[in-house]
């Protein structure tokens, strides 16, 4: 992919990240059970606020000075809100969300969190491309990236999605389907790349 080059995401870059982030999700069926319909500022919101309490690794694409994609991952158990954590970022969410929205958030953090594996993991997400560039196969070139992480440390690795078309995308990576969930009236998908099955 010349031209285009894979770097760790630093602080400077939050505000075009969370602008990216947006832009991808706000299609998403669970974004939109939780903020409704092209409610593309509501969405840079929550992802600015996530941005600034994400732990683990984030990259981001880039070609020149513009953005293209975006992955994080982290490993377990660093993927779960502490309870102090949830109580810091309540004031923020409530301010942003009003007391629905943050409940809407609320009923579906905690879904996935009790879905979350008990076994040691690396959880993915979110895992962004600008829909102005897909179809170039950079998050094809992320997941790689990711995917070797889990290879060098020996870890399983887990996601979910709420868009079926994704299930495809990643089982090409070696994630199977582990559950599938409700949340908010939206089927969400949880796959898993177990470490079993590549030792």
């Amino acid at each position: 992919m010349p031209g285009i080059r894979v770097e760790p995401l630093v602080s400077k870059m939050h505000e075009e990240a969370s602008r990216l982030l947006a832009r991808a999700y706000v299609t998403n069926p669970l974004h939109i059970a939780v903020f409704g319909p092209d409610q593309l500022a509501a969405n840079e919101t929550f992802f600015r606020t996530a941005l600034r309490v994400l732990k683990g690794r984030t990259l981001v694409a880039l070609e020149g000075e513009r953005m293209l994609a975006m992955i994080h991952w982290v490993h377990s158990p660093r993927c779960q809100f502490s309870s102090s954590e949830k109580l810091r970022l309540a004031p923020t969410l409530m301010k942003a969300f009003g007391f629905a929205g943050t409940m809407r958030i609320g009923t579906w953090l905690a879904a996935w969190s009790k879905h979350d594996p008990s076994i040691p993991h690396t959880h993915l997400g979110p895992i962004a491309v600008d829909p102005e560039a897909q179809g170039r196969h950079i998050g094809q070139r992320l997941m790689e990236e990711y995917c070797h992480d889990l290879d060098r440390t020996r870890a399983a690795g887990y996601l979910e999605t709420d868009r079926p078309e994704n299930v495809r995308f990643y089982r090409r990576f070696g994630f199977a389907m582990a559950d599938e969930v409700e949340v908010l009236g939206v089927r969400n998908y949880l796959m898993l790349r177990d470490r079993k099955a590549w030792q």
